[in-house]
C-alpha cells in the first residue's frame, strides 16, 4: 500500500537493526561547572568558618528560643549566663544580643488599655 502511495520506502542507516538499544547522545563541548562549596574556609559540615564574635542566623534564633524557653529541649527560660556558657561566649555579648534582638515583654497594662 505504501509503495503505491509514496513509491519505494527507504530506511536510513543507523536504525535499531545496526545500533541495538544504544542511544545516541550529543557531546557537549562546554566544560563542567566548578565545585564552589569546597574551599579551605569550610568546616566539617560544609559550613563556612566564621570570625570570632560572628554569629549565624540559626545561632541567633537558637539563643532567642532558649531565652524565651521555647527551645525543643528547654522547658523554662534560660538567662544570659546559661546561654553564654552554652555558646562559650562572654555574658555581656549575650546580654547585648538579647537586648537588641528580642521583643519587649508584653505588659498587662497595655492589654487592658487596648480592650477599653
Amino acid at each position: 500500500m505504501l509503495n503505491e502511495m509514496f513509491g519505494r520506502v527507504k530506511v536510513k542507516p543507523g536504525g535499531p537493526a545496526e545500533m541495538g538499544d544504544a542511544a545516541i547522545v550529543p557531546k557537549y563541548k562546554r566544560s563542567l561547572p566548578k565545585l564552589r562549596n569546597t574551599s579551605a574556609n569550610t568546616g566539617p559540615n560544609g559550613e563556612r568558618i566564621l570570625a570570632p564574635g560572628t554569629f549565624t542566623v540559626s545561632q541567633l534564633h537558637q539563643m532567642l528560643l532558649l531565652h524565651e524557653g521555647k527551645a525543643e529541649n528547654q522547658e523554662k527560660p534560660m538567662d544570659a549566663k546559661g546561654i553564654a556558657e552554652r555558646f562559650q561566649l562572654d555574658v555581656l555579648v549575650v546580654q547585648k544580643i538579647l537586648h537588641y534582638v528580642s521583643l519587649p515583654p508584653v505588659s498587662n497594662v497595655a492589654r487592658e488599655k487596648k480592650q477599653h
